[in-house]
């Protein structure tokens, strides 16, 4: 434990100094051509049971142009684990003239789709326009069923009820605002901070998402860490379950934390979730 703490207090002063010298640029790269890429390199594609559903993804390229150019999106499918009877994606998106992005859609289809995720890899092949990023799109796809609007919305006092590791992961006892986002009808999200005992002051967008009667968090970057920050959290070994029926004024919603062992071993947190 005492090892935990003092990497922890590292990570937490690496990533200050990190932060403080962050900023955001175009992508960058060699021999002044316009460069196209994933606006984002992971996304959710929820499918309705017996259904269908829709992703519509960003693909910019770092200049604009006076024509339309085309970029040709294929699947990478060593790295892809979902049927493909279970989904259809635009394989040439158009970035239209003087904008900046494209729209890429992925469609989802109902067949054998199940609630545990499964993984499509998308790859850009080519750009009309230029030169193409090597960086892939990762789309977890799982069946979702219908989910009122107002059900685990609105603020609610967050209080972690697993035991501690070097203290709380979330912001303990504090009030946050479960919200939807734009594009989701299964997804709940609110604003938290990552251990702030360590790595106070640094926020993440917490996700989780209702798949057919289970709380599950989906694979989230975590701002506070000892080395690697990727997939910090993910899905509980045993999710909590909930019903459209019963009151969302208390709930209970448990995770996989530091799933990498990357400070300590992994633990399964609990948080209770009390409509204010």
């Amino acid at each position: 434990m005492k090892n935990r703490i003092l990497k922890l207090l590292f990570a937490s002063v690496v990533l200050l100094a990190a932060n403080s010298c962050e900023k955001t640029e175009s992508p960058t790269y060699d021999g002044g051509q316009s460069l196209a890429y994933f606006n984002g390199s992971t996304a959710n594609l929820e499918v309705v049971i017996d259904d269908q559903g829709e992703l519509n993804f960003p693909v910019g390229s770092s200049t604009i142009s006076e024509s339309a150019r085309t970029v040709n999106i294929s699947v990478v499918e060593e790295d892809t684990t979902a049927d493909m009877q279970n989904y259809s994606f635009d394989s040439v998106v158009t970035i239209p003239a003087g904008e900046y992005f494209g729209e890429f859609t992925v469609t989802g289809i109902d067949n054998t789709v199940e609630t545990t995720p499964e993984v499509i890899t998308f790859k850009i092949d080519s750009f009309s326009g230029g030169v193409v990023s090597t960086e892939t799109l990762e789309v977890s796809m799982f069946q979702v069923c219908p989910i009122p609007s107002d059900y685990f919305v609105g603020s609610y006092l967050i209080e972690q009820i697993s035991a501690e590791v070097d203290g709380p992961t979330l912001s303990d006892g504090t009030i946050v605002n479960v919200s939807i986002p734009n594009g989701s009808a299964a997804q709940r999200v609110f604003e938290t901070e990552t251990y702030p005992l360590y790595c106070s002051g640094t926020f993440i967008t917490f996700p989780i998402n209702l798949v057919c009667g289970e709380f599950i968090v989906p694979l989230t970057d975590t701002a506070c860490r000892c080395t690697d920050a990727t997939d910090w959290f993910g899905p509980a070994t045993t999710p909590n379950t909930y019903d459209l029926n019963a009151s969302d004024d208390v709930l209970e919603i448990t995770f996989s934390d530091d799933r990498k062992s990357d400070c300590g071993p992994t633990a399964q947190t609990t948080y209770r979730f009390t409509k204010q």
